[in-house]
């Protein structure tokens, strides 16, 4: 008992020196954290003086290669917009939003100088613009506006838009979603495009390949060939004219490209009949040979006809609809079902497979070998394009307020891009924005020519016009004064009939509700002379002598008037022969005539034809 008593009063000390040791455990553990945060502080003021030391560094270096880093540093922390650049357009923008109560994408265009086309910066500029409750509109809803068709959205209390609201604001503007979706896809190296450019080339080639192995294309590239002989296709739609020497000439060699052609499709008809019909493997195999001779001489010929990447695509479309017929062909077999429709079904299965030139499996193979290499080329040409639309953007800034509307210019801009993807050439070592601009500044410029009058002119007359204003403002510089037909046409060398007449086409057409005056309350078609409109006098004389006709007539017997009315057509202004009065009163035409006379001697009686008398020397009636 002593023993255990003992152990009892020793296990309380054990269990006492315990808990004294457990804060000195916890005190460390405290300590240890605190360095580690002094340390973390220690680093962190090291890292601040090190990085303000390399700022005071930056800032004492002299302007060179190294004054750029802060310029850098402050682009990225600071908006362009807040730069003194910027503040005035932006207040100038503002100011105008105030009085306009909008603003439309053509101003904020003008606003930006000609040297910014960074689509973040507009963005951004709009985002503002639109953060201080301003409409930002296109140019076309302008006159809605003015006309008062807004005044029952206006006069709705504005609401605080929500976040779904802000949301979808972007997909009811299509154009800050374009300029959006445009600044997320990356500018492409000069390595970039030429393989992108390698990839279209390797899937138009492939996509020749595949089509000169069908048998319909012989009829396809003849056709062809027929319409282009006889006028009926441009030259220019169909051939590629640098491959060539000169029209004439390839004219002349499209006669033994055609022959070449039929002979070529008559041969290779008949090899695969007989290869078709053949049993033994040697046999086979001397027709396949033949065949293979026959085909590349063929493909040989087709790349002789130099047609354009037009023509291939047309030839695609004609492939499809070979297997819409093939889809059809494969449907008719499945539903036939008694011996005489499977006949039919196996007898257009091999008509198709002859023309053709495959069985029909074979052919479905190729078409969808054809259609991957076609979503190939399109995929590609849709990466180039996307990657240069920023380019459209930066041509389309320049040609504004030239009859066109900034949207309008962008849409010919990137038509213009299209065009250059199909004629661009990687081999000749140019970047592609330097061979686009071309197109994009011509697609632009065509569409002003085009578009922007509202009576069109022909581009060849514009080129006149504008070299003729160029010497007419030359003259008037010279002579101080404006210069007249004559002199024009003597300095520019043209027919004096021909200045005059380019003069007055030159003219800007004005409308007929154009107002005129301060008061708007007259318009221009106001004090033009109708010259088809009836005289005001004649109207009121020809209105009288009716009036008095009529007060004749009825002095006459009832038949007696019918008669003058219908012979003298006084009342359709259609005049009856004495046959067709006869018909209508049931009696001869004699007896009409009898009836005409004595009516007219009572026209003449005196007391009658003095009713008369005052329209006899008025104007003809």
């Amino acid at each position: 008992m002593a023993a255990e008593k003992k152990k009892k009063q020793k296990t309380p000390t054990k269990t006492a020196k315990s808990t004294a040791k457990r804060p000195s455990k916890k005190a460390a553990a405290k300590s240890k954290s605190a360095l580690k945060k002094k340390t973390v502080k220690v680093k962190a003021t090291a890292k601040k003086t090190t990085s303000a030391k390399k700022i005071a560094k930056v800032k004492k270096a002299p302007a060179g290669n190294h004054a750029k880093k802060p310029a850098q540093a402050t682009k990225s922390a600071q908006s362009p917009l807040d730069s003194p650049e910027f503040q005035p357009i932006v207040r100038d923008l503002i100011r105008l939003a105030k009085e306009q109560e909008y603003l439309t994408f053509d101003d904020i265009n003008e606003a930006l100088p000609d040297t910014q086309s960074d689509l973040e910066l507009m963005e951004e500029l709009i985002e503002r613009l639109r953060g201080m409750k301003f409409r930002i509109i296109d140019s076309a809803e302008v006159d809605n506006i003015k006309a008062g068709s807004d005044d029952e959205e206006e006069a709705t209390p504005a609401k605080k838009p929500s976040e779904k609201e802000g949301r979808l604001d972007i997909l009811d503007d299509p154009v800050r979603m374009y300029l959006k979706q445009m600044g997320q896809v990356p500018l492409l190296t000069r390595e970039q495009e030429v393989e992108i450019s390698k990839r279209i080339e390797k899937a138009e080639t492939e996509i020749r390949k595949i089509l000169a192995r069908f048998g319909f294309i012989p009829d396809a590239y003849l056709s062809m060939a027929d319409r282009l002989e006889s006028g009926e296709e441009r030259f220019d739609r169909l051939i590629v004219d640098k491959k060539i020497e000169s029209r004439a000439r390839y004219l002349k060699n499209l006669v033994k490209l055609r022959d070449l052609v039929a002979n070529s499709r008559d041969e290779l008809t008949d090899l695969y009949s007989e290869l078709r019909a053949a049993k033994t493997p040697a046999k086979i195999k001397k027709l396949e040979e033949s065949w293979s001779k026959a085909l590349s001489a063929l493909s040989r010929g087709y790349n002789r006809f130099y047609f354009k990447q037009k023509v291939t695509e047309d030839l695609v479309a004609h492939t499809e609809e070979w297997a819409d017929q093939s889809e059809s062909i494969t449907r008719q077999a499945k539903k036939a079902k008694d011996r005489k429709a499977k006949t039919e079904a196996t007898k257009a299965r091999t008509s198709f497979e002859k023309q053709i030139w495959m069985e029909q499996e074979q052919f479905d193979e190729f078409t969808a070998s054809l259609r991957e290499h076609v979503a190939e080329a399109r995929q590609a040409k849709d990466e180039m394009v996307e990657a240069n639309l920023r380019l459209v953007i930066s041509i389309a800034k320049k040609y504004t307020n030239r009859g066109l509307s900034f949207l309008d210019l962008i849409q010919e801009g990137n038509m213009g891009l299209m065009k250059a993807v199909e004629k661009f050439e990687y081999r000749r070592g140019y970047k592609f924005s330097t061979y686009a601009t071309w197109w994009i500044r011509q697609a632009i410029t065509r569409s002003i020519a085009d578009q922007a009058r509202t009576i069109r002119i022909p581009v060849h007359m514009i080129e006149t016009i504008n070299k003729l204003m160029r010497v007419q403002k030359q003259l008037v510089q010279e002579y101080g004064r404006e210069p007249t037909p004559d002199e024009i046409a003597d300095e520019i060398h043209l027919p004096v009939e021909r200045v005059r007449a380019v003069l007055k086409m030159a003219q800007q057409p004005i409308s007929l509700q154009a107002p005129v005056g301060e008061s708007e309350e007259t318009s221009l078609g106001d004090f033009i002379e109708d010259k088809g409109a009836e005289d005001p006098s004649d109207m009121t004389s020809m209105s009288m002598l009716k009036d008095r006709i009529k007060d004749v007539l009825d002095t006459l017997t009832p038949r007696e008037r019918e008669v003058l009315e219908q012979r003298f057509g006084l009342i359709d202004g259609y005049s009856r022969t004495l046959e067709e009065v006869g018909k209508q009163f049931q009696v001869t035409r004699e007896r009409i005539r009898q009836i005409e006379a004595k009516a007219l001697r009572k026209m003449r009686h005196p007391t009658r034809i003095r009713q008369l008398e005052g329209f006899i020397e008025g104007p003809p009636v």
